[in-house]
């Protein structure tokens, strides 16, 4: 799915929201992305719906144990399994299949399921539905941001109206240009070029296709009242490999941070170690290869045990000095590289 094609499915659904009541705007966008799944990657459409229901099943039965009980607590954790899908479907179907917004869709029915297991409120059985949701909501479906069913209910029942701003329309027509145009062209440019400048226009071109579709989802939202999390805050100014990961893809970074290190922090593994352990899973997330596995082991250990760098102007200059040649060259090795 293109994005120009993700952008005119919005506004169809847009279109389709404007004589509707304003709590109309999460079902149609729920169907819209259901559809729209179904029809580029039907495969994944089913895995997906399939994935809502295991967990609309487990939150029904879990929620009937005491709090203490750890099925309750860490049972939903095996819906995570299912990101195995993604690269090991033609090994489980014998044929490889269109895996569109499989990565993110599990990351946000977990979500889900986790925080309705735990809610201080307690569980009514109609909170499930908010698992598929969070499954199908259709401006996220391609790359995300993550966030949870829960964060959609506040705001339905909220049915605030949507406030049209200029510069929505105005960020949402950047992102295009940055997911069409820019990424093609620095992806295209990449091939002429010798290694590291190379690895820099195929950086470039990552950024530019990820932080374009991350605008179209974020500010095509708010034509329907909803608020999404910020994936990209100015990672161009990060200071540090810690700066760094609280701007870049900062809804999964957050996701890592309460699901993956706090949990194994609070049973025990020290904090660095732990450190580890949650972007040894970020790099498996994004994809199962020699590759991301050290990409993903190697940001965690800079994570735990690089210095931050002092105030003074040439300390900053010389971390960002080493700060963009490693992540650079860690996302050529990720992708491009020999074991990639």
């Amino acid at each position: 799915m293109t994005p120009l094609i993700h952008l005119m499915l919005i506004l169809a659904a847009w279109l389709l929201c404007q004589p509707l009541p304003q709590k109309a705007a999460l079902p149609v966008l729920t169907l819209f992305g259901g559809i729209a799944v179904t029809l580029f990657a039907p495969m994944a459409a089913l895995f997906i719906l399939l994935t809502a229901l295991e967990a609309a099943l487990m939150v029904l039965v879990f929620s009937k144990l005491d709090r203490k009980s750890g099925w309750r607590k860490w049972g939903t954790y095996l819906l995570l399994l299912n990101l195995l899908f993604v690269d090991f479907n033609a090994l489980i179907l014998g044929l490889p299949v269109v895996t569109l917004a499989i990565s993110f869709s599990v990351i946000r029915i977990f979500m889900t399921a986790r925080q309705l297991l735990t809610s201080r409120k307690g569980l009514h059985a109609p909170d499930v539905i908010w698992i598929l949701a969070a499954a199908f909501y259709l401006p996220a479906i391609v790359i995300g941001p993550v966030f949870s069913g829960l964060d959609l209910q506040k705001q339905y029942r909220a049915n605030a109206a949507p406030v049209p701003a200029l510069r929505d329309c105005r960020m949402v027509l950047q992102g295009l240009v940055l997911a069409l145009m820019v990424a093609t062209f620095f992806g295209e440019y990449a091939d002429r070029l010798p290694g590291p400048l190379a690895a820099v226009f195929l950086f470039l071109s990552l950024f530019a296709a990820f932080w374009g579709q991350s605008l179209i989802a974020e500010h095509s939202s708010r034509f329907f009242g909803i608020t999404l999390p910020v994936n990209f805050d100015h990672p161009w100014k990060a200071r540090s490999i810690k700066d760094f990961w609280q701007r870049w893809h900062r809804s999964m970074a957050q996701f890592v941070l309460q699901y993956i290190f706090l949990p194994l922090n609070l049973r025990g593994l020290p904090p660095r170690l732990a450190t580890v352990a949650a972007f040894t899973f970020m790099g498996i997330w994004h994809n199962v290869s020699p590759g991301y596995l050290i990409w993903g082991l190697s940001h965690g250990i800079l994570l735990a045990y690089a210095p931050e760098p002092g105030t003074a102007r040439w300390q900053v200059l010389t971390s960002r000095l080493l700060l963009w040649p490693a992540v650079i060259f860690l996302s050529w090795f990720a992708n491009y590289g020999p074991w990639s």
